[in-house]
């Protein structure tokens, strides 16, 4: 019985040819993508500095906040005596990492208030990172007001009293119609004196009593008459005059006066 004769697989291996090839196409893909790691390191080193560049400028706006109020300026943080703020401010800064960068403080004056806006730029040049911030005066916001004018400055001659109507054409030109003026004055034989005006076109809807005296003993009374009014009816379909808004008028021609 003859036995049974194995014969072992023959192995191949690459050639020098096709090792070669392969060696060639890596080389060709790996130069395609080296323009893309670049620009990759690029961005994250502009994605740095512009983190760096806003964090120079939160600690900038941090330290402003804590100094006195009437020492931030323009000239004390842009170029600072050389014992203010402990040597902190000026046009240029480091950060810990030794990345530099140069400052440029706004200073606005506001009400009651300073506007200071920090901008801060790589020393290489680049992104600019912004920021402001608005720094309240703590003293007492104090405002003293003075009275003006004494009564006695106050005018008491050529005084006007005006009146305003809705509707012009109820008040008409008549003996029984239109704004009756009187002034009285008090003291010994009150003297009464009086006049008759009345508007004369929806342009001019106004009457005015003008060159009036005033002063301690005189008293001003107005009167409307509508032609919507009749005598012993009460009754109007329509106000002569009007105020804009509910309320009460109390005209005092001698203020502070005895």
């Amino acid at each position: 019985m003859n036995a049974a004769v194995r014969t072992r697989p023959t192995v191949r291996g690459f050639s020098m040819v096709e090792l070669l090839v392969t060696i060639v196409l890596a080389g060709i893909i790996f130069a395609a993508m080296i323009p893309f790691f670049a620009n990759a390191l690029t961005a994250t080193s502009h994605d740095a500095q512009r983190n760096d560049a806003q964090n120079a400028t939160v600690n900038r706006i941090d330290q402003i906040r804590l100094l006195n109020y009437d020492d931030i300026s323009g000239t004390n943080l842009n170029t600072p005596p050389s014992d203010f703020g402990d040597g902190r401010f000026g046009p240029d800064y480091t950060i810990a990492g030794g990345r530099s960068f140069n400052i440029l403080y706004v200073v606005e004056p506001q009400d009651n208030a300073k506007k200071v806006t920090v901008h801060v730029t790589s020393s290489g040049g680049g992104h600019t990172t912004t920021m402001s911030t608005v720094v309240k005066n703590p003293a007492p916001n104090i405002v003293v007001a003075t009275s003006g004018a004494t009564p006695t400055a106050l005018p008491t001659t050529n005084l006007s009293i005006t009146v305003s109507f809705k509707n012009w054409a109820h008040v008409v030109q008549s003996s029984a119609k239109g704004v009756f003026f009187t002034r009285v004055t008090e003291g010994t034989g009150a003297t009464i004196t009086s006049t008759h005006l009345w508007p004369t076109s929806a342009t001019n809807s106004t009457v005015k009593w003008i060159g009036l005296a005033g002063g301690k003993d005189y008293t001003y009374t107005v009167s409307c008459y509508s032609s919507m009014w009749q005598s012993g009816n009460t009754a109007l379909t329509s106000p002569p005059f009007h105020l804009l808004k509910s309320a009460r008028l109390k005209f005092d021609t001698n203020p502070g006066g005895s």
